[in-house]
């Protein structure tokens, strides 16, 4: 059965999936990709930083080491020997675990950016359940990661025994070499054998991020009835939208059809448009169309004129191009000024000859 819903999970996950999947704190985090930072940060501590301190502590021993027949022996001495070496250990440690800890903080935010997703702090007891662990202990990703942690040692392996190998070559030479030659012979040759590694983690990292990456859009994809529910979710139910709009266009046309007995004329087509204009000349500037429609709407603005003995004026091009280009509740444009104009003017006579 999850066979089938896999295979069903054809659609990439949409903006919405992502940003939820982020809120709850999955996030593609490759693990090689964070070694490769802390690789790195080792890499500029043995490099650069432990070197200077390993000099200051190297001076503050020099004495003791070089002649220590003319030492002063006594509890004052040894006792400020023995915490100012301590200082400068502390600062060693201190300085490579700040530098480490922001490789390790680095490393996973280079890939997430940063963010805050309560869940991850969240006490679940199902973490804790001994069947979780072991389903998790032999499904396909466990496989996955044994066999990407095999290939690794075996590639690095391979790389720190090409490097390894020769000094060992050389080890037998060193016997006779003096101590600081020695600790600066293998200090070179440990930043050596680190950026080594470290070019080789590179092409492990950089496979590694396009496969987590690849593996976690693929958890997230969605079904196409998924999809079709999230835009329903978000733009609304198409089939409630259209009865809305329905709805709105009805009302719309019940509050227009009320304003036709506040009409001065019906301009027609004469049977398939129909253009109501209002006039009063003490409050407009122009006349303005407060209804208007075309066949059934048409016709049953013509019936409420008859009804309340609005006056109709056949002008097919006219009634066209106002029921085209003016809006409900708008005066006229400038140019049928002229056209309406005769017409209210010839209305204004019939309203004569009737009284």
């Amino acid at each position: 059965m999850a066979d089938t819903d896999d295979d069903q999970k054809t659609e990439q996950p949409t903006g919405k999936r992502l940003d939820e999947a982020r809120e709850h704190g999955q996030v593609p985090v490759s693990r090689e990709v964070t070694a490769w930072v802390i690789l790195l940060g080792i890499l500029l501590v043995i490099a650069w930083l432990v070197p200077a301190m390993m000099v200051r502590l190297a001076d503050t021993m020099r004495i003791f080491l070089e002649s220590p027949d003319s030492f002063d022996m006594d509890d004052g001495n040894m006792q400020a020997l023995l915490f100012h070496t301590l200082g400068q250990v502390t600062k060693i440690v201190g300085v490579s675990f700040f530098v480490l800890m922001l490789a390790i903080i680095g490393g996973v935010m280079v890939q997430t950016g940063f963010f805050f997703a309560p869940d991850l702090i969240e006490f679940d007891l199902m973490r804790l359940n001994p069947a979780a662990g072991f389903k998790r202990l032999f499904s396909l990703q466990a496989v996955v990661d044994l066999g990407k942690s095999t290939g690794k040692m075996i590639f690095l392996g391979g790389i720190a025994f090409g490097v390894i190998f020769p000094i060992a070559l050389q080890s037998p030479a060193m016997t006779g070499m003096p101590l600081p030659m020695i600790m600066e012979f293998l200090e070179k040759k440990t930043v050596y054998l680190i950026a080594m590694i470290l070019l080789g983690f590179t092409i492990i990292a950089a496979a590694d991020l396009f496969y987590t990456r690849y593996s976690y859009i693929k958890s997230l994809r969605m079904t196409k009835t998924e999809v079709k529910d999230e835009f329903k979710q978000q733009e609304g139910d198409p089939m409630i939208k259209s009865r809305l709009r329905q709805i709105r266009t009805e009302k719309a046309r019940k509050r227009m059809m009320a304003q036709v007995p506040k009409a001065d004329v019906i301009i027609t087509n004469p049977t398939h448009y129909a253009v109501a204009l209002q006039y009063d000349g003490a409050s407009m500037n122009a006349p303005v169309v407060i209804a208007k429609g075309i066949n059934l709407i048409a016709e049953r603005i013509r019936e409420m004129a008859q009804e309340h003995r609005i006056p109709l004026v056949s002008n097919p091009p006219l009634a066209r191009a106002l029921h085209d280009g003016v809006n409900i509740d708008q005066p006229i444009p400038m140019q049928y000024y002229r056209a309406v104009a005769e017409i209210i003017s010839y209305v204004y006579k019939l309203r004569k000859v009737g009284r």
